[in-house]
């Protein structure tokens, strides 16, 4: 055996008989050794975005032109690819009012897409989007986030780094230190320093900043955002004397 290759062909230089450095590499064996420690490594909190969802909860997600940009980052610009399996289907649904008899229509779009990194088995899954308005503007843009959405939720069998950190008993771990950088940000847009965003937190809700369960931070940081949102569309005013108050947490 000689220059990385083996009786079967090149084996991207790992070789069969050395022992793996860690048991992930026992998954990713053939994946060179930079990009599985990049997988190894946490979500960067920087990278997480905020969504309204069912019931007015606030969800986290990853975009999907940064899934992409950490794909081209981890596996390089050409170490990965992706495609669409199939064709991309619409799904047509139809609801009757039990009161009012009325039958509503509703139209999405499903992709199933499959993303393929050399050293690694392919990655399939199946993204989803529901057409928000009956135009071609609105059928088209739920046509490219269905594909979209396909492609981050086949990343995301790579683990962490493509935001499946964000599902299940980890994600507070991810999202708290975000959410605690925005709420500062927010702060000295209304004219606190860091030592008055965290005297003012403790002051409405008792607590450290650092030790605010995830709900109540994404509470603070949606009324600090308000707060900032109103602030700006009132620049015209006179500006009150010192800085403003900061929501409560509940």
């Amino acid at each position: 055996m000689e220059n990385g290759t083996t009786d079967d062909g090149p084996n991207n230089g790992v070789h069969r008989d050395e022992v793996p450095v860690s048991p992930h590499d026992l998954l990713w064996e053939s994946l060179p050794p930079k990009v599985v420690q990049e997988l190894e490594r946490p979500l960067d909190p920087n990278l997480i975005s905020f969504r309204k969802g069912r019931k007015g909860g606030t969800y986290p997600y990853i975009e999907g032109h940064t899934a992409i940009d950490e794909a081209n980052r981890i596996f390089g610009y050409g170490g990965w690819g992706y495609e669409l399996v199939g064709e991309v289907t619409q799904w047509v649904t139809e609801r009757v009012d039990s009161d009012t008899g009325q039958v509503n229509r509703s139209c999405s779009y499903a992709a199933a897409v499959r993303v393929t990194v050399p050293g690694a088995q392919p990655r399939a899954d199946v993204g989803f989007h529901t057409v928000a308005d009956e135009s071609a503007e609105g059928h088209e843009t739920a046509y490219k986030a269905a594909v979209t959405d396909g492609l981050k939720r086949a990343l995301r069998s790579f683990g962490g780094r493509f935001g499946n950190s964000l599902y299940g008993d980890g994600v507070a771990d991810v999202l708290a230190p975000s959410l605690r950088r925005t709420l500062v940000d927010l702060g000295a847009a209304l004219n606190y320093d860091e030592t008055q965003v965290r005297a003012a937190v403790r002051a409405r809700t008792g607590s450290d900043v650092n030790d605010l369960p995830v709900g109540d931070l994404v509470k603070l940081v949606e009324g600090a955002a308000r707060k900032v949102q109103e602030a700006a569309e009132a620049h015209a005013a006179p500006q009150q004397d010192g800085p403003a108050e900061l929501p409560a947490a509940a």
